[in-house]
């Protein structure tokens, strides 16, 4: 690899400005000045982009970028077998080693500045001491030069200062490696969140467009079968009309034919024609005349009930058959009810009164939590429930586990096998998760509505009124689930009103 021209030394290169001869130090030569211009650019050229250290063994790739060849090798076991700076393929491994590069890393590794052995331009001894508040080289004759106290603390042995400096870059760098470390894992966990992320995504959006095919496709056929109806039983009417109305046209002409006969008979002058086999002519005009008069009206009425009802109505009671999930209907356990809770005559809704019933304590009852869990549970499959929430002040509802504590104070987790959400001071939402989220809902709902996916793990809660999304809990379920309501306490009536499972008649 050849080294771009603007970064070799040269006469031109190395001459300084008039700019840069102003900003030389005192006492510093210009060859010295060129060193410090061009070193950090020579270091750089000659660092491995990826350790950031002087090439070991350098190789060069197809696209011209070099690297140490263990670097690059490390990179493809983990990576890939592509460029590490332009991403570039690189077809079967393919790359030279690079001995020019290798000569000028190993030539700047023992290139030293204490070797140029330059001079004090002021008192023209060498250069032994390192003057720090000016940050330069000097000679004794300038730290003799100083205060006595500055001779101590301002001026160190060349080596020594090289040696602390060098200390002070190598913990730099250290801690720079283990920035650089912390980064890439980083780094790598940021790249497959963001994959996981676009495949969530096209998960989601192929679930929604597979769950609209289905209403599409179920309309698309109601809308044809009812137009085939109406096609269908149009065209028999149709026909029938179209029938009477050929059979009409053919009385009429018959009717004009009579009309005809009976007027030539009435313009017979001759009384012996005109008489001529009258009675024989006469009943023929009568057959004739009252076959005429047989016509009727066909009415072909299509039936607005069939076609101008409300169709969205009858189609929408049709497409339960599709919905997933189905709308479930609950009813609650009295065997789980705790004794101060009053169930409705239905098992449809529950509330809490002062007055404890003496019931038998058996191990499905809530003996503390003023709780009722829905007769069925679920093992399986995916489910929809509505629970009414209006004027209430507080509440707490969602699903449990089967095998959840029921007796005593307990805590309400995920972990101990809750997904609830709750009310409190009739405007504080709160999620019960492994700690306690406060909810910001734009409106309070009227009704809650939950959903249940077992085998994706997944329980949602919305605003029933509008279906906007609450909150949403992640785990994975091995037992049975069942819903779960809890009115809490009335609170002297303020909080009286029922929890009411939504019956929905479809």
């Amino acid at each position: 690899m050849s080294i771009p021209a603007s970064k070799v030394p040269s006469t031109t290169s190395v001459t300084t400005t008039e700019k840069e001869a102003e900003a030389r130090p005192a006492g510093a030569s210009s060859s010295e000045t060129s060193w410090e211009i061009h070193a950090d650019d020579f270091t750089k050229e000659l660092s491995c982009a990826i350790c950031l250290e002087l090439f070991k063994e350098p190789v060069i790739l197809p696209c011209g970028h070099n690297f140490c060849k263990d670097c690059l090798e490390a990179v493809w076991g983990k990576k890939g077998v592509f460029c590490p700076q332009c991403h570039a393929s690189v077809p079967e491994r393919k790359f030279i080693a690079n001995k020019t590069l290798e000569k000028m890393a190993d030539r700047i590794k023992t290139f030293h500045v204490g070797c140029l052995q330059q001079k004090c331009i002021e008192h023209s001894e060498p250069y032994t001491l390192y003057w720090k508040p000016q940050e330069k080289l000097a000679c004794f004759s300038c730290r003799e030069s100083q205060q006595p106290k500055e001779q101590s603390t301002q001026f160190l042995l060349i080596p020594d200062a090289v040696q602390i400096y060098t200390e002070k870059l190598l913990m730099m760098r250290m801690h720079l490696r283990s920035i650089m470390v912390k980064l890439e894992m980083l780094k790598n966990a940021q790249e497959e969140k963001i994959s996981s992320h676009k495949e969530n995504r096209l998960q989601f959006q192929y679930h929604i467009s597979l769950e609209f095919l289905k209403l599409h496709q179920f309309l698309h056929g109601k809308e044809k079968m009812y137009i085939n109806q109406l096609k269908e039983e149009g065209e028999i009417l149709l026909q029938e009309m179209e029938a009477n109305l050929n059979k009409l046209q053919d009385q009429t002409q018959s009717a004009k034919d009579t009309l005809v006969c009976i007027q030539a008979r009435l313009y017979q002058q001759n009384s012996a024609g005109f008489l001529k086999g009258i009675k024989a002519f006469l009943e023929k005009m009568e057959q004739k005349t009252e076959n005429s008069s047989l016509g009727e009206l066909v009415i072909g009425t299509l039936n607005a009930g069939d076609y101008k009802g409300p169709i969205h109505y009858a189609v929408w009671k049709e497409m339960k058959s599709i919905l997933s999930p189905d709308i479930s209907f609950l009813t609650l356990d009295p065997k789980t009810a705790h004794p101060n809770l009053v169930l409705s005559e239905r098992m449809t809704s529950v509330r809490h009164t002062d007055t404890k019933l003496v019931l038998p304590d058996i191990p499905e009852r809530f003996d503390c939590s003023v709780s009722v869990l829905a007769s069925e549970g679920f093992t399986t499959g995916r489910h929809y429930w509505e629970v009414e929430t209006w004027k209430k002040t507080k509440w707490t509802l969602g699903v449990v586990r089967e095998s959840i504590n029921r007796k005593g104070n307990y805590p309400l987790s995920p972990k101990e096998g809750h997904w609830l959400i709750k009310l409190r001071n009739s405007s504080e939402f709160k999620a019960i998760d492994m700690e306690a989220k406060t909810l910001a809902l734009s409106q309070i709902p009227t009704r809650i509505g939950v959903f249940l996916d077992y085998e994706g793990g997944q329980v949602s809660f919305y605003n029933a009124d509008n279906m906007s999304h609450i909150y949403t809990f992640m785990d994975n379920f091995a037992e049975k689930l069942y819903p779960y309501l809890c009115p809490c306490l009335n609170d002297a009536g303020q909080n009286s009103e029922p929890l009411r499972l939504v019956a929905f008649h479809l």
